[in-house]
């Protein structure tokens, strides 16, 4: 049987053992509530899709060939003019007479540049093509959180990096617009650094 100071005395110590050894254990990782771990986040890559050039600008040279027609006009082949006729009347007499012979025309036709060659130049405009390519939006990213304490968020999920990590009641993290961010017992995911 054990006296009951002797029991006092155990109960005293059990009571301050439990007291002093509660620290080590608050983290949940068996360290004390100083305890951090590693959270790492993978990089996040967004697809953009944009225009490029196919083909550059260029000129093109191109000769247009002249431009004839075919026209008629009217040519003189004989000119006009006068000459001395004689012939016997109806006496039996010989008559003089100046008689006009009018100007002989004839049609002839002929070819006629209408336009001369040309040398065009033609601008034949670029050409685009969407093409799409993946651009880094977040670098991956680690560093240590807190490892202990209750994380006190509360309300909807944020929107962000798919991916809610904490588990161990070291609060809960987060990638919103690219930055990381760490909800709960204390400090971001930057503390440490």
């Amino acid at each position: 049987m054990t006296t009951p100071a002797a029991r006092l005395t155990a109960m005293l110590a059990f009571a301050a053992g439990s007291l002093l050894a509660a620290p080590a254990f608050a983290g949940g990782y068996g360290c004390t509530t100083d305890c951090y771990r590693r959270v790492s986040t993978p990089p996040v890559y967004d697809t953009v899709s944009e225009q490029v050039m196919v083909r550059p600008p260029r000129t093109i040279r191109r000769v247009v060939p002249p431009v004839f027609d075919v026209v008629s006009e009217q040519v003189v082949v004989a000119p006009a003019r006068r000459v001395w006729q004689t012939s016997i009347d109806a006496y039996g007499q010989e008559v003089g007479c100046w008689v006009t012979i009018p100007a002989q025309v004839a049609t002839r036709q002929r070819r006629v540049m209408v336009s001369p060659p040309q040398a065009v130049a033609e601008v034949v405009p670029p050409a685009y093509a969407t093409v799409q390519r993946q651009v880094l939006v977040a670098p991956a990213r680690s560093g240590w959180v807190p490892a202990g304490g209750p994380a006190p968020f509360a309300g909807p999920r944020p929107v962000g990096y798919p991916g809610v990590y904490g588990p161990a009641g070291g609060g809960l993290g987060f990638n919103l617009g690219g930055y990381d961010y760490v909800v709960g017992a204390r400090g971001s995911i930057y503390d440490g650094y």
